[in-house]
């Protein structure tokens, strides 16, 4: 039982420079199954609520799941789970690429990261052993030339790497951590690895991934295959929407359907969508699809080299969430600028979320004549549309500058700093920008990014099926418990560490016929989503420890305010309709009017206070 899975966790005490081995019990796996659920527990059980997210009682936990490394379709991501720098509360984090394969590959499900080097350094995890080795010649480097060092350095063509950028050295709140350009963006794990004096890790394994029933997981694979074939072969499939132009592919449906965040939310719709779209860069620029490990979509569309007026670009993407955030949020249609954008977020390392809101954070205080014009200094205005100010903003803000220093705090701190009631519109909940999704047009947006434990998160929403008219834009009636629901499933599926993709057309059996094939579980649908109900209020009950409580769960003022070209067969969100969901919500939960977990329901889910 448990073929799978390594059964190891790698201890690095940056502290003491001590490594170690310690076995993971087949009774914590079977619980926790993996992922997200062991970095959760873990953490629960080791970082106190109140440490300090940049101190050196912090851990980070990067975590694989029983499917990674396997032949099973689309697991390649690893999650990492830590403290957020920005929040404050327990964070989760996922990329994709090769990172996960090759922590399988080396034995380990966990990676523990604990303490604080005295200097810059960084971690190598081979089958020759793991080693922290000093790099005081990789300060202030970018990313990609960090990873290229480290590489270069093991001497292995095999090694996979996860590093950060200037960013993340100077503890800018939502500093990222990039994995061969693919991001661990939310909720600041680059200020975390900063503050910790870590700036890369790299790994090689060579180890093979076993699994308990190989004829049946065989069948299974078959059948996932299968799934991704019919949807990938469909003119309408979510999936060959994505292989076709990647995550922005679906931006002009966004768009039409007038919930497209523009103009940091006083728009609906943006008029040069089309020019900053999936599509549209695919016209415009030459691409190649790349993919992850064992993944036949190939989402991640890397461009070849081109010249703008701020030099050369070679980048991949952008992606969907920041053609929103340095795009239509910012009221920027330059498609040039949005690859420099990208490419400076990916160097600097930060997460484009964060970074665009802010940056928008700053147009809007500008434009309503809180912030001077001339807060960049020199010709540069801070103003919507202006594609200068953007980038000018993105570089004083990693080397923490001027104006940059505010915004690297965060919008939530920045708005506390610059005062004069700009809280009122900060695009964020509990610390966490908002993700591309509008809470005054799509009600299950609204309850997602008030209720989610990392702050607006978008990946445990029913975006889908309000864009697609499944369920109203604007229904309430059910639409608390529905995103409960999801927030459970997704969760769970993060256990595994499946991509978001899977979650779309992969039924739950097929799901439930890899893991248990793979790994010799019995797992039902029940007890599958009982375990990401669990996490969730396992989450929960950290944060309330961390003094994030029910007050939290809000919204805003912006978001009860009329978008300028809101459709007239519209309902806006009102504060009324906002505390039925909150209440709906909560009831759904089996929690109290507070927002606390009741004894019962934590009983009922195994969970001990």
């Amino acid at each position: 039982m448990f073929e799978c899975y390594g059964k190891k966790l790698l201890r690095v005490d940056l502290s003491t420079r001590s490594i170690t081995e310690e076995p993971l019990k087949h009774a914590f796996i079977e619980r926790w199954v993996g992922g997200m659920g062991f970095g959760t527990k873990l953490l629960s059980d080791e970082v106190p609520p109140t440490a300090d997210p940049l101190g050196p009682e912090n851990k980070l936990f990067i975590c694989v799941g029983p499917l990674t490394g396997t032949q099973a379709p689309l697991f390649a991501q690893t999650c990492i789970v830590s403290k957020s720098p920005l929040t404050g509360g327990i964070i989760n984090s996922y990329a994709g690429g090769h990172l996960g394969g090759a922590i399988k590959a080396a034995g380990y499900d966990v990676i523990a990261i604990e303490g604080q080097a005295d200097d810059l350094v960084y971690l190598l995890v081979t089958p020759d052993g793991a080693q922290i080795i000093d790099c005081p010649e990789l300060a202030g480097e970018s990313i990609r030339a960090t990873e290229a060092a480290v590489k270069a350095a093991s001497g292995r063509d095999d090694l996979h790497t996860m590093a950060i950028g200037l960013a993340g050295e100077n503890r800018v709140r939502f500093a990222c951590v990039v994995s061969e350009t693919r991001a661990f963006g939310r909720g600041g794990m680059g200020a975390v690895l900063g503050a910790k004096n870590l700036k890369a890790i790299g790994v090689a394994g060579i180890g093979d991934v076993a699994v308990a029933d190989p004829a049946a997981f065989k069948d299974a694979v078959a059948a996932a295959y299968e799934t991704f074939r019919q949807d990938l072969e469909s003119p309408w499939g979510y999936l060959a929407m994505f292989a076709g132009a990647g995550t922005g592919a679906g931006m002009s449906l966004v768009n039409e359907k007038h919930a497209l965040a523009t103009r940091h939310h006083h728009l609906t719709h943006f008029e040069k969508a089309e020019e900053i779209g999936g599509p549209g860069m695919m016209e415009k620029f030459p691409t190649r699809p790349v993919a992850c490990l064992g993944c036949q979509v190939h989402c991640s569309m890397l461009r070849s080299p081109v010249k703008t007026k701020w030099g050369e670009v070679w980048t991949r993407g952008p992606e969907y969430e920041t053609m929103y955030s340095l795009g239509s949020l910012c009221f920027n249609g330059d498609a040039e600028m949005l690859l420099k954008a990208n490419d400076q977020a990916e160097e600097y390392g930060m997460d484009t979320l964060s970074l665009g809101v802010s940056v928008a954070f700053a147009m809007e205080c500008a434009d309503r004549g809180i912030l001077p014009r001339n807060a960049l200094g020199g010709d540069v205005a801070l103003e919507f549309g202006n594609a200068d100010a953007t980038i000018k903003l993105i570089d004083m803000i990693a080397h923490r500058e001027g104006l940059g220093d505010t915004l690297a705090e965060g919008s939530r701190r920045a708005s506390q700093i610059i005062g004069q009631g700009t809280d009122a519109f900060a695009l964020q909940s509990k610390g966490m920008e908002f993700a591309a999704w509008m809470p005054e047009r799509m009600r299950g947006i609204a309850v997602t990014f008030a209720t989610s434990n990392r702050g607006a998160c978008h990946k445990r929403a029913p975006i889908g099926m309000e864009l697609m008219d499944v369920i109203p834009m604007d229904g309430i009636e059910g639409r608390a418990a529905l995103v409960a629901e999801i927030q459970n499933k997704v969760n769970a599926l993060f256990c595994l560490v499946a991509c978001r993709f899977a979650e779309f057309i992969v039924p739950m059996e097929q799901f439930l016929a890899l893991l248990n094939t793979a790994s010799g579980l019995s797992c039902t649908e029940e007890r599958f989503m009982r375990l990401g109900e669990g996490i969730w209020n396992l989450e929960r009950l950290y944060n309330l420890a961390a003094g994030i409580d029910g007050s939290e769960d809000r919204l805003p003022d912006i978001c009860f305010e009329v978008p300028e070209d809101f459709p007239e067969d519209a309902k806006p969100l009102t504060r009324e309709d906002f505390a039925t969901l909150l209440r709906d919500y909560y009831a759904a939960r089996g929690w109290d009017e507070q927002g606390h977990p009741t004894s019962e329901r934590l009983a009922a889910l195994g969970l001990q206070t």
